[in-house]
């Protein structure tokens, strides 16, 4: 479950929340918060539903895979934009920073550790992060095979349905 356990820290950081903001909106104490994000024991399934209702009406999707022990993110389109259909043809679309670091956050990384892997300055992942448009596609690119690398999945939007991660 600890997958579960990462993708609502992702979903939490994806949203530029604290703990504090995020057990204010929704009722469960910044301590549970805390519990869940540190993979300290189990996720009530109560919990889970009201996390997942939170995110939900914020554009995030924490959904399980069918007939696999294992959960997605879904960014809908105004938290993470899809790449222009005139762009189909291009070679690399882009991932949004936003979803970069909610995948940092699955793979259980740092911006320092991530930073080291990609040989990459941590201030260039952060400006990403921030989406700073300046960072360019081929840095973007890098650190999302670094971060494939350790297990985490990209999808692009299709069908109406938005960027997804899962590991």
């Amino acid at each position: 479950m600890d997958d579960v356990q990462r993708l609502l820290h992702a979903a939490r950081e994806s949203l530029e929340l604290s703990q504090a903001q995020l057990a204010k909106a929704t009722g469960v104490s910044s301590r549970t918060l805390h519990r869940i994000e540190n993979q300290i024991g189990m996720v009530r399934f109560e919990t889970l539903d009201v996390l997942r209702d939170f995110y939900a009406r914020a554009g995030l999707a924490l959904i399980a895979l069918e007939g696999k022990h294992r959960w997605a993110l879904i960014f809908d389109e105004k938290l993470a934009p899809f790449p222009p259909s005139e762009n189909i043809s291009r070679l690399y679309e882009p991932v949004p920073g936003r979803v970069l670091k909610a995948a940092r956050i699955l793979a259980g990384m740092t911006q320092d550790e991530l930073s080291g892997l990609a040989n990459m300055a941590h201030t260039t992942i952060r400006k990403l992060e921030k989406l700073d448009p300046k960072v360019s596609p081929e840095k973007t690119y890098l650190l999302q095979k670094c971060l494939e690398g350790r297990g985490v999945e990209f999808q692009k939007p299709k069908d109406g349905v938005g960027w997804m991660l899962r590991r």
